[in-house]
């Protein structure tokens, strides 16, 4: 089963983490050509000053998203479906899309 591991910087309400797990698992399906059901979402709040990279102006605050796929999905597929979670992010938890990265 593919998994999407989402830590996140801070604290979001449950609403917006059922939203955000279910459009993973509806991207996920869409992209990578699959069921919804088949994609697991785990979410882990790490909170604040837990995650980040080290940017031009120092430590700079991070979502990672973490995707485990089945073999044999073109590159192309891959892509598309790093951005599109990116785009979710930053439309659900209101987060700029380049602080999103994609594993």
């Amino acid at each position: 089963m593919p998994y999407l591991q989402i830590n996140l910087p801070g604290h979001y309400s449950g609403e917006k983490k059922r939203d955000l797990g279910t459009r993973f698992c509806e991207l996920y399906a869409k992209i990578m050509k699959t069921q919804s059901w088949r994609p697991n979402v785990g979410i882990s709040e790490l909170g604040k000053d837990n995650l980040m990279r080290i940017g031009e102006n120092g430590p700079e605050t991070i979502i990672m998203i973490l995707v485990e796929y089945r073999r044999g999905r073109p590159v192309e597929y891959r892509l598309d479906l790093a951005r599109k979670l990116a785009e979710a992010c930053k439309e659900i938890l209101d987060v700029p899309e380049n602080s999103v990265l994609v594993e």
